[in-house]
C-alpha cells in the first residue's frame, strides 16, 4: 500500500522526501525544488562543532527562509554535548521543522573522526548523542545510517532499535554499507526488514530515482516514505515528478530547461555573489547530461570565470536543446 502522507509528529507531509546531500542541497538548489512542489527538504549537511563556534558560512548553511518549509536540517558530529547545543541552536532560529542526525556519511574525513558511517561501529556512542539530541529540543528528531561498516557487519536493524529507544522520531536508512559507498545496488530488501522491527516512520533511500522505484519501495516493503537523493541532480522537479506518478497522475514536464538553467544561477548568484559562476558549473553539467554535445559543452563552461559569457553559453546550449 502506498502512503497518502508521511506523519513525523505533528507535520503531515507528501511520501517523497529530498536528501540531504553536501554540496547539493544549498539555499538556491532548495529554492529550485520548491518551484515545483513543497515536499520536506534538508539542507547539507551541518557541522555541529563549526555551528557551536558561530562559523559564519556553517552559520549561513544552517539558516533556513520562512518560505523554506517544510525543512529539516541535518547536523554531524561525535560529541554528545556540542551535538545538543547545535540542536538547540537550531531550534532557537524558529524556521526548521526537523533535525536530523548523520550517521551514515562515507567519506573519509567524517569517519576518521568517528563521525557519519563509524558511528555504526559504536552504538552506543551514538544512542548517546541521540539521547543528548533529543533532551534539549522540542523538535523531532531523526537519524540516517547505513546497513552497516560492510557486509560482515551489518547491525542496521540493532541500530535502528536502539535509535528508537533513544527517543527518536524517524529514521532514514540508506540501503548500502559504508564499504559500498554509493556503488553497487542498494539492497531494497532491508526496507521491509528495518519497518518490521520498529514502530517509528522508516524513510528508505538508495537508487530511488523515478516514481516507478518509489511505487515498489512503497508497496512491497510498507516504509513511510521514500528519499530521492542523486535523482535531483540536474532534475529539481524529480520529487514533484515523482509525487505526481505515485498518484497515477501525469506530470508536465518544462519545455524550456534553459530557463531553469537560468534561474538557478540568478539564485545561486544572489547567494554567493561572483563565486556563483564555478559552483554552478556541477549543477550546469547534470542539467546537460545525455544532452546532444554535453561534453563539449561543460569543457566550455568550465573555462569560463565570467557571468555574462557563462549567461550566453547556457542560453545557447539550452536554447539548442528544446
Amino acid at each position: 500500500m502506498i502512503p497518502d502522507d508521511l506523519k513525523i509528529a505533528s507535520l503531515r507531509i507528501a511520501p517523497v522526501v529530498g536528501a540531504p546531500m553536501a554540496g547539493v542541497t544549498d539555499e538556491p538548489m532548495r529554492e529550485m525544488i520548491r518551484q515545483f512542489g513543497t515536499e520536506l527538504l534538508f539542507t547539507e549537511m551541518i557541522l555541529a562543532a563549526s555551528l557551536v563556534h558561530a562559523h559564519k558560512k556553517t552559520q549561513k548553511m544552517a539558516l533556513c527562509a520562512q518560505t523554506d518549509r517544510p525543512v529539516g536540517v541535518q547536523i554531524e558530529g561525535t560529541d554528545p554535548d556540542v551535538m545538543a547545543q547545535a540542536a538547540k541552536i537550531i531550534e532557537e532560529s524558529g524556521q526548521v521543522d526537523l533535525i536530523d542526525i548523520n550517521m551514515g556519511c562515507p567519506v573519509s574525513k567524517i569517519v576518521k573522526s568517528g563521525g557519519g558511517a563509524a558511528l555504526m561501529k559504536d552504538p552506543e556512542k551514538a544512542e548517546k548523542i541521540v539521547q543528548r539530541v533529543v533532551e534539549a529540543v522540542h523538535l523531532p528528531v531523526g537519524v540516517k545510517f547505513r546497513l552497516g561498516w560492510d557486509g560482515d557487519s551489518l547491525n542496521y536493524l540493532d541500530f535502528g532499535k536502539r535509535m528508537q529507544q533513544a527517543g527518536v522520531s524517524f529514521v532514514t536508512l540508506h540501503a548500502r554499507t559504508r564499504q559500498q559507498f554509493y556503488a553497487g545496488h542498494a539492497d531494497w530488501n532491508a526496507f521491509e526488514k528495518l519497518k518490521k522491527v520498529l514502530t517509528i516512520p522508516v524513510i528508505a533511500n538508495g537508487d530511488i530515482r523515478t516514481s516507478a522505484q518509489a511505487k515498489k519501495v512503497l508497496s512491497e516493503t510498507g516504509v513511510d516514505a521514500v528519499m530521492i537523493g542523486r535523482g535531483l541532480l540536474g532534475k529539481p522537479w524529480a520529487l514533484a515528478e515523482c509525487r505526481t506518478g505515485l498518484k497515477n497522475g501525469v506530470f508536465n514536464k518544462m519545455d524550456d530547461i534553459s530557463q531553469v538553467v537560468l534561474d538557478h544561477f540568478h539564485k545561486m548568484e544572489k547567494y554567493y555573489g561572483h563565486k556563483a559562476v564555478f559552483i554552478a558549473r556541477k549543477h550546469i553539467g547534470w542539467y546537460s547530461s545525455g544532452m546532444t554535445g554535453a561534453s563539449a559543452f561543460r569543457d566550455r563552461v568550465n573555462q569560463i570565470t565570467q557571468t555574462a559569457e557563462l549567461l550566453s553559453l547556457i542560453r545557447d546550449f539550452f536554447g539548442r536543446q528544446t
